[in-house]
């Protein structure tokens, strides 16, 4: 009777580890990458930790598959785990660095992780995603959280789609190369596709110099010091977003040829729009709305030549009288 009641424990043990097995429910296969070039057409899946510079040179594409988590050791200036320079473009942590192309599209049920493998991860534990010079990548589905800047573009083009960026320096910084003359790209500007993410608890949302850009159908919010920060001439289309709860909401250096148009800017906590001293170029910013119909606290929240008469002026009228509507990322 005994030895009956123990063989029955017995087979219902096997039977739930090949269930197990079979739907799926064991451990992924986890992967550790020290500095390296790939050299040929790449896909990542399952647990990847990086603990060195990563590099897709020209004519290689990297491809991530749903569900991959990519986790970043953290490594410093004296490391050998740096396979370039540790100054701009580069940076002394880990980085993902894309001469070539990247391709990481997860799902909404299946979304691709890039984060510190840090026990206490924060800000800045690892470099960036850092394309230089690049064309035609796609990020779609991804979190990415724990960067330095999470996304970082010298003279690259690249689209990003329902995608999160948290505890990061910066959430995405592009800008033309215009600091290494010998590089490949240089004089290039980038051109990036900014649409229907959420960048919230970073140091800063989104900042730009120098480029083109297409940011719509994003939520910008409780970031430290700023949302948008757009810096010179560039050709950038600003338009249905929420921009709530950052220091700043949008600050501008030398910001010329933005389209500012159909954004929710409100309850920033210093300025909704702000302009830095060396801004001498009027801003039109209306067809916004502030969160109030009452043009004195609208103007209260702008910083320009109301506040100091040796600044441009943001001119933010018309403005709208009720929220923009759309989906939310």
């Amino acid at each position: 009777m005994h030895q009956n009641i123990k063989l029955d424990w017995i087979n219902i043990f096997l039977i739930v580890l090949l269930l197990l097995g079979a739907t799926g429910c064991h451990k992924s296969q986890e992967i550790e990458l020290s500095k390296q070039t790939i050299d040929k057409d790449t896909t990542w899946s399952g647990n990847i930790i990086i603990g060195g510079d990563i590099y897709i040179p020209p004519g290689v594409t990297l491809t991530i598959a749903p569900g991959t988590i990519i986790k970043f050791k953290k490594i410093d200036e004296k490391s050998d785990q740096n396979l370039f320079d540790i100054d701009s473009p580069y940076y002394p942590e880990a980085e993902l660095i894309i001469r070539g192309k990247l391709i990481a599209k997860g799902t909404p049920e299946q979304m691709i992780v890039f984060t510190s493998a840090e026990m206490t991860p924060r800000a800045a534990d690892w470099g960036a995603i850092n394309f230089l010079g690049s064309e035609g990548n796609k990020i779609e589905y991804v979190k990415i959280y724990c960067a330095y800047n999470g996304i970082h573009a010298h003279g690259s083009s690249v689209d990003v789609s329902h995608s999160e960026f948290a505890r990061n320096g910066v959430g995405i910084s592009f800008k033309k190369e215009e600091e290494t003359p010998d590089a490949p790209w240089f004089g290039k500007s980038s051109k990036l596709k900014i649409t229907h993410n959420v960048f919230s608890g970073n140091k800063g949302g989104i900042g730009f110099r120098n480029s083109s850009a297409e940011i719509t159908y994003n939520e910008i919010k409780e970031n430290k010091f700023f949302g948008i920060w757009a810096k010179e001439d560039s050709d950038a289309l600003i338009k249905y977003n929420e921009v709530t709860d950052n220091q700043k909401g949008i600050f501008l250096y030398q910001a010329q040829n933005l389209r500012l148009e159909y954004n929710n800017i409100y309850n920033n906590r210093t300025y909704d729009i702000a302009i830095a001293e060396a801004q001498d170029f009027p801003v039109n910013a209306a067809n916004n709305w502030f969160g109030t119909t009452n043009q004195n606290k609208i103007q209260e929240m702008i910083f320009d030549k109301n506040a100091d008469p040796e600044l441009a002026e943001i001119e933010f009228e018309p403005f709208l009288k009720q929220p923009v509507e759309w989906d939310k990322p």
